[in-house]
């Protein structure tokens, strides 16, 4: 913005001045004043040429500041790819670090899941067969303690009960023939 105001400052002065002397052929003026008034107009065109180098000058150390920053911005960048490029690599890493991880975990797992499920079944198999040895152990023990119950039946139903010989099963076959016989001839 200030080299628009210096840059007008310039023209005014400039053409100003052309412009007020080819106005008139007529207008004098003394050597004096013009001199004065030119030594002022210098004096204002070295004071602005003066603030434009400066201008100039602190557009330099801009330049080059800009130019250090848009450096060090390309240097991180550099830098910030080079580390999206090792994240990458991390993280492809570690995904497959923790994949192996994640297999063996779970072939572990189903081992240990086989091992235990092994060992259940043989307990219950354990289980089943003790259960199968107390209810012959009770049996026993049933036996043990109704057999003099049993003997004692036994006894009796033989003492109560007629025993049967083979005579007599033989004259009870010939009675029963000599009736059937009997009650024919009748």
């Amino acid at each position: 913005m200030k080299k628009v105001y210096v840059l007008v400052l310039i023209q005014l002065l400039v053409f100003g001045t052309v412009s007020y002397g080819a106005v008139s052929d007529d207008v004098y003026v003394r050597k004096d004043v013009f001199e004065a008034k030119m030594e002022t107009m210098n004096g204002k065109l070295d004071m602005i040429l003066e603030q434009l180098r400066e201008l100039r000058d602190e557009q330099k150390a801009q330049r080059k500041d800009i130019n250090s920053l848009s450096n060090r911005i390309s240097e991180l960048a550099g830098r910030i790819d080079g580390l999206d490029k090792r994240i990458d690599v991390v993280e492809k890493s570690v995904n497959s670090r923790i994949d192996g991880m994640e297999k063996s975990v779970n072939a572990r797992i189903d081992g240990m899941e086989k091992s235990v499920n092994a060992r259940i079944d043989g307990l219950d198999a354990r289980v089943d067969d003790l259960r199968n040895d107390i209810y012959l152990g009770l049996v026993i023990l049933g036996i043990i303690v109704s057999w003099p119950k049993v003997k004692k039946a036994a006894q009796e139903l033989r003492k109560s009960a007629p025993s049967i010989t083979l005579e007599d099963v033989k004259r009870l076959i010939e009675e029963n023939n000599a009736r059937l016989s009997g009650k024919s001839q009748v």
